[in-house]
């Protein structure tokens, strides 16, 4: 039996057969004719099923995982071919198959823990071009995104996503690398122009098991073959051993302080100093190299400022002009879910956000304090964790919160097949004196309910999700909606209470 073991075996086995797949599909309910069709759930019985699917609904071949024993004759004269480590490719042949889009895109790689996002969608919002953006919020142009279920696509879609961008006429795509995506080949076959590194703390150690292995799936993108330039965060002690590791040819360092005095003149310097917060968000001196420049943004918090100085850095390989980077920053909004604020003026302000690691919530009230402190009110923080994911970060969370926060309320997140009651359980260990309750729409209403005109009230965990899973199930859920609803709320007692008052 014939089997494959490089990409140049899949496309002169392709050829030999005469085909020309127009496409590549992991899924036999997404095939279209002709596309090629890759084979690999791992039972087989289930396998033969999709990949008979597959070639019912157009798929031109099957390329067949060598796992498993493949048995020819239940697929008739139909082509179909077992390669060896078929995972590893996929990335490589769709790239061949949809032209090699990355090749005709700058393709703008970040990783971290935190930012991944902000920095994704600010880096669309100001490449010079048309810039595409693939992430947590799905894939598209900012403002006009569409879900892909993945921080970063598999392999197949994440090829035929650039190809349509390509298509569309995009100069460059911002990606959001995540460990997983990088440790299961996702972006295999891709070239990447740029990566940046945003920072390292706790994170998915229920998928990586240990730090190490989650810092050396970050760690890969910098190696990436043929990477131009490479932007890091030095504020961040990982993110400092990068500098030593990565074979970029140009090296971007950032980070919110003056230019450390042992980094290698080599290496490109973009820093923040005197930074304050102000009324309306932050100021700060943006330092390019020996260049300084005032600036001040509406956006909320040191953590976004750092995020601003990684955009900074790539627009600066780009060739931008630090006074043309300052006009790009002052243009950007936060993307959707992240630092989102309602209310205010007369009323609580309540911020919604995605934060969901201890160093971003950290982080996020660390930036929301110098808000309350300005309001004259208290910081309340309400959060809770995901279910199926890693256990041993709860407490701390918990711990992040009460370190914080005035006031805490613990809830639900997506439970997902948890006992959510557990979870709480887990968070409020590391959490004495705070309010628990189990239903995160009860929680918001409480909260908003019982707050002062000057309090901030943190949202946290959820941020632009729109479903909240529990036992499998989800439903619609959206932290904004339920934020305005209890907004309404607070308001209308108000004001039957001055009526109330009047009389």
């Amino acid at each position: 039996m014939t089997v494959l073991t490089s990409r140049e075996d899949v496309l002169s086995w392709l050829l030999a057969q005469g085909l020309r797949p127009t496409g590549v599909c992991a899924d036999s309910r997404h095939v279209r004719a002709g596309d090629l069709f890759v084979a690999e759930v791992p039972e087989s019985g289930a396998r033969a099923v999709y990949a008979r699917d597959a070639l019912a609904n157009g798929a031109c071949a099957v390329l067949w995982a060598a796992d498993l024993p493949l048995c020819s004759a239940e697929f008739g004269s139909a082509p179909v071919v077992a390669v060896e480590g078929l995972h590893q490719l996929i990335g490589p042949v769709a790239q061949q198959v949809y032209g090699n889009p990355s090749s005709k895109l700058r393709v703008l790689a970040v990783t971290g823990t935190n930012g991944k996002t902000t920095v994704t969608q600010w880096l669309a919002q100001s490449m010079p071009g048309h810039c595409a953006v693939i992430g947590t919020l799905g894939a598209g142009y900012p403002g006009v995104m569409v879900e892909t279920g993945f921080t970063t696509p598999d392999a197949a879609q994440y090829a035929h996503l650039l190809a349509d961008f390509v298509s569309d006429g995009a100069t460059a795509c911002a990606v959001e690398a995540s460990s997983i995506g990088l440790e299961e080949g996702r972006m295999a076959g891709s070239e990447i122009d740029c990566a940046v590194f945003t920072n390292l703390t706790r994170d998915h150690l229920d998928y990586h098991g240990t730090m190490e292995a989650y810092a050396a799936a970050k760690a890969s993108l910098f190696l990436w073959p043929g990477l131009r330039a490479a932007v890091i965060n030095h504020n961040d002690a990982f993110g400092r051993s990068l500098m030593s590791q990565t074979t970029a040819r140009v090296i971007m360092a950032f980070g919110l302080s003056e230019r450390p005095r042992d980094l290698p003149e080599r290496i490109q310097w973009v820093g923040a100093e005197n930074i304050a917060a102000t009324a309306q968000g932050l100021s700060a001196t943006l330092v390019f190299g020996e260049e300084r420049l005032p600036f001040a943004t509406h956006i909320i918090g040191r953590h976004n400022l750092s995020n601003m100085l990684a955009v900074s850095a790539v627009l600066l390989a780009e060739g931008l002009s630090p006074a043309e980077i300052i006009v790009r920053l002052h243009k950007l909004e936060p993307p959707a879910g992240r630092m989102a604020c309602y209310g205010g003026q007369q009323q609580p302000l309540v911020v919604v956000d995605y934060a969901h690691t201890p160093d971003a919530l950290a982080h996020i009230l660390l930036a929301l304090r110098d808000v309350a402190t300005a309001r004259e009110g208290r910081l309340v923080c309400l959060f809770g964790c995901g279910g199926d994911r890693d256990p041993g970060k709860r407490p701390e969370m918990g711990r992040v919160a009460v370190a914080g926060a005035d006031a805490v309320w613990i809830t639900s997140d997506n439970p997902r097949g948890e006992d959510p009651e557990v979870i709480i359980a887990a968070i409020a260990q590391g959490a004495p004196g705070a309010r628990t309750m189990t239903d995160r729409a009860q929680a918001i209403a409480a909260a908003v309910a019982g707050a002062a005109m000057g309090d901030v009230i943190l949202l946290a965990g959820k941020g632009h999700e729109s479903t909240q899973e529990i036992h499998g199930q989800r439903t619609p859920f959206d932290d904004a909606v339920h934020a305005q609803g209890a907004l309404d709320a607070w308001q209308a007692a108000q004001v039957a209470q001055l009526k109330a008052e009047a009389l």
